[in-house]
């Protein structure tokens, strides 16, 4: 039995489409709707950070929502789904202390070095700079005169080692200076260490925003155009998680290899061409992506997936590739996964282009066939993949091509759960159907409502057990599923947590009468709509009282239920129709507040902020209800 996965070709579409959304759509729609309407210029303080975004609190009080575009991202996101070209210019600066440098960060300072290779001197200035953008090795400013004598040089390498007076860096072998790859130096003890970097993602809450240029436009979006940015002691030197792996191979070489040569690790064995340094980066993340999968359903592999990597085809023999299906999936510049069953025996052959992510979907299609003896039906082969290819250890915020969630935001009308869920084999599609696919995984594997049955269903469908569909797991709480699909879809962005913003269906609610009784909650900044206890009469007149303080960010200015500029971080309300499983039409409380309800049914209160930037809130509020006789 076989059955080729070819997610690859939907993520290749996927990379493809952004210039073109940015270009000739969704952004040619927003050049011609969106307009500048306040031009802003400001300093202040980074509260918080999100994916694309940085929360502001001015030295002039105000507190600015601001969106940025990274030079490797195609547009910012809009709040309404929508992507524009509006590259920032970023600037991040600050100082840190030597012995807090980590293995692989790439350093620039100017040394004494001679034509053998030897050091001489003290090093009095270290710049950090971005290693994306460095171009690596040991530059004399000239010639020595002979191979004894001590040279003027620029260096700029990864380091190997720090300490207190001592620097060690590596370059990589086709980078080496006098035959030698490392270097030791002697640091001074007054020497400055200095941050260089046009990555936003540097930038931590408490930074502080020397200069900040940015446009307000008509959707009320404000969009960054020029950033200039201090970080906290020693921020800039921190290893963010993403750069961990960089870091880790950062003095092997980037040099394609001129034949194919095997490279394997404990699940995975491809015969490639690409460099030393990417083959122990995809490696890597494959292995951490098998470890997840391992982790979460609990079981392991009955064998390795195998298969081709291809930075160039033409460095392959003649007959080294011998399926022409998967080769003409490497010169889409995408990938599919051959899964093949006889009797017992199982077979994951990948055939892929050097793309991380295409390698990562389509290698965990081989895991889940080599773990299950099937990937299951479609819309859970391709949804189980993308998750795979997102995951990152530790991290339950939602993170995905900027295209895919501008689509699934603007999407109209929205795809329904049984449209999504179809049984059985069906077309891999387009990348919007991945789009799809992987948003209902994510909130049935991430929503704690529902994660229990998540897993069992996947492995029941992937071992092709009879009876077990998602009609008959799901359709006992058809209705809840239903309703938090809905909220997702309205409420998500990159950010978002499922686990955060999960309906509580389980509280309790009670009436109560006029003048007589009240109910007590306690409502958490960090959470999304809660139960107050409270089940409301239409028509009837009630009186909220709210104490305490919370805050909307992590370096945020605490703020009673009144909320701060804009209303970010008041008391919210909202009626749950409990018959009808509908919500009416939310409304502001405060410290003190009455109101009348719209509808039977049950309250529920939350903290009024984006749902994407709930993560990093904090406090609760201590919120008492009563009836008011009328």
């Amino acid at each position: 039995m076989t059955s080729p996965a070819g997610g690859g070709a939907a993520r290749a579409a996927v990379r493809s489409i952004l210039p073109l959304l940015v270009v000739a759509g969704l952004a040619a729609e927003a050049a011609g709707q969106v307009t500048i309407r306040e031009q802003i210029q400001a300093a202040g303080v980074v509260e918080a950070v999100a994916s694309g975004r940085l929360t502001v609190r001015t030295d002039g009080g105000q507190t600015l929502d601001v969106r940025l575009q990274r030079k490797d991202e195609q547009g910012v996101q809009l709040a309404d789904g929508r992507l524009l070209g509006m590259t920032t210019e970023v600037r991040v600066g600050g100082g840190f202390d030597i012995p807090r440098l980590k293995p692989g960060q790439v350093l620039r300072f100017e040394a004494l070095i001679s034509g053998q290779g030897k050091t001489d001197g003290e090093v009095t200035a270290l710049t950090l700079v971005d290693a994306s953008a460095a171009a690596l090795g040991i530059m004399p400013a000239a010639s020595p005169a002979s191979a004894a004598e001590f040279a003027p040089c620029t260096v700029v390498a990864p380091v190997k080692q720090a300490g207190k007076g001592r620097l060690v860096v590596q370059v990589p072998e086709d980078r080496a200076y006098a035959r030698k790859m490392t270097f030791a130096f002697k640091v001074a003890e007054a020497a400055t260490a200095r941050l260089e970097s046009t990555d936003p993602k540097r930038i931590e809450p408490g930074a502080r925003v020397v200069s900040l240029e940015a446009v307000r436009l008509d959707t009320g979006d404000v969009v960054a155009r020029k950033l200039v940015v201090e970080t906290v002691a020693g921020g800039g030197v921190r290893e963010r998680p993403e750069e961990k792996l960089e870091n880790k191979y950062r003095g092997l070489s980037d040099e394609p290899q001129r034949e194919p040569r095997v490279i394997r690790s404990a699940h995975f064995a491809f015969l490639s061409d690409v460099s030393e340094r990417e083959a122990k980066i995809i490696l890597d993340k494959l292995e951490r992506m098998a470890g997840l999968l391992e982790r979460y359903f609990g079981r392991k592999p009955e064998g390795i997936v195998e298969g081709f990597i291809v930075h160039d085809l033409a460095v392959f023999p003649a007959g080294a590739l011998p399926d022409p299906g998967g080769v003409a999936k490497i010169r889409e510049r995408a990938g599919v996964c051959f899964n093949v069953r006889l009797g017992n025996q199982r077979r994951a052959t990948l055939y892929s282009c050097a793309d991380h992510g295409v390698i990562q979907h389509e290698c965990a299609h081989g895991f889940c066939h080599m773990t299950f003896g099937s990937t299951g039906p479609t819309w859970l082969a391709e949804g189980v993949a993308e998750m795979a290819n997102y995951w990152k250890d530790g991290e339950q915020a939602v993170d995905v091509n900027p295209a895919v969630m501008a689509y699934l935001q603007r999407a109209s009308p929205k795809r329904g759960l049984l449209e999504i869920a179809q049984p059985g084999r069906t077309p891999a599609g387009t990348w919007q159907d991945y789009a799809w696919r992987w948003a209902l995984c994510h909130l049935l594997s991430s929503n704690p409502n529902y994660d229990d049955r998540f897993k069992p269903l996947a492995i029941a469908l992937m071992e092709e057990r009879p009876g077990v569909s998602f009609e008959s797991v799901y359709g006992p709480v058809a209705r809840e599923v239903s309703f938090e699909y809905d909220q997702f879809l309205a409420s998500v962005g990159n950010g978002y947590r499922a686990d955060l913003a999960a309906w509580p269906w389980k509280a309790r609610f009670r009436p109560l009468k006029d003048g007589a009784g009240r109910v007590t909650a306690s409502i958490k900044a960090r959470g999304g709509w809660q139960a107050s206890g409270l089940r409301v009469e239409r028509g009837a007149t009630y009186e909220a009282a709210a104490t305490g303080t919370w805050r909307m960010a992590a370096a945020g200015e605490p703020v009673s239920a009144e909320g701060g500029a804009g209303g970010r971080g008041r008391l919210m309300g909202v009626v749950f129709r409990d018959a009808e499983y509908a919500l009416e039409t939310l409304f502001p409380l405060g410290s003190e507040t009455r109101f009348q309800a719209t509808a039977d049914g049950q309250l529920f209160l939350r903290c009024a902020d984006d749902w994407t930037g709930l993560a990093d809130n904090d406090g609760a509020l201590d919120v008492t209800l009563r009836r008011i006789a009328d």
